[in-house]
């Protein structure tokens, strides 16, 4: 196949076309890219004050004096922002639709908060019972690390060895199992932690 003057002409033309439109691309893609990075500090910026807002509107409902030059002293040197950002934190909450929108968001906080709360509980009573079953021995060390784990208290790791070695502990456990003769069963578990631990 020969190839006349005026086909190299318009293959010229497309290698032309294409080497701008790759020029083109990688101008969108860097463009692109610095707008994803002016975004991501904005939504930082916008996060960072709907936090310092949900904290102001926590401690209204609680009865705190916010308004007072110690007390916006204060926030704005635990939020590390000005004493202005407060002042107009305050102004911006007093609008009601922004009040709602702070205590709809304080509110799931609490909840999500709680949920959190209780399920470190369950699996903190859950783990203690298992490693009872084993015989785990437990000491200063491994309660304080216990305590980290589970962000309590090693007080509240004390309190779930000796709730689950009561009697009515381990019979109410072997009849939620089923177990055949559960009060046998419960009282031999009984004896055991009770002189183990």
């Amino acid at each position: 196949m020969k190839f006349g003057v005026n086909d190299s002409k318009v293959y010229a033309d497309v290698e032309a076309e294409t080497f701008s439109l790759a020029e083109m691309l990688e101008s969108v893609e860097k463009t692109e890219t610095q707008a994803n990075i002016d975004l991501s500090v904005d939504d930082e910026l916008i996060e960072k004050t709907n936090n310092r807002r949900d904290y102001l509107f926590y401690l209204a409902i609680q009865s705190f004096d916010i308004t007072s030059q110690a007390a916006i002293d204060q926030l704005a040197t635990k939020f590390n922002c000005t004493k202005n950002d407060i002042v107009s934190d305050m102004k911006t909450l007093s609008n009601k639709e922004t009040w709602q929108y702070h205590k709809q968001r304080v509110k799931d906080l609490i909840k999500s908060h709680n949920y959190q709360k209780s399920m470190l509980k369950a699996a903190r009573k859950n783990d203690i019972s298992n490693k009872m079953e084993q015989s785990f021995s437990f000491d200063e060390k491994t309660l304080v690390a216990l305590a980290k784990e589970f962000k309590c208290r090693p007080v509240h790791i004390a309190e779930d060895i000796n709730h689950f070695k009561k009697f009515s502990t381990q019979k109410q456990l072997f009849i939620d199992r089923k177990s055949k003769a559960p009060m046998i069963r419960a009282l031999t578990r009984f004896a055991r932690f009770n002189i183990q631990y």
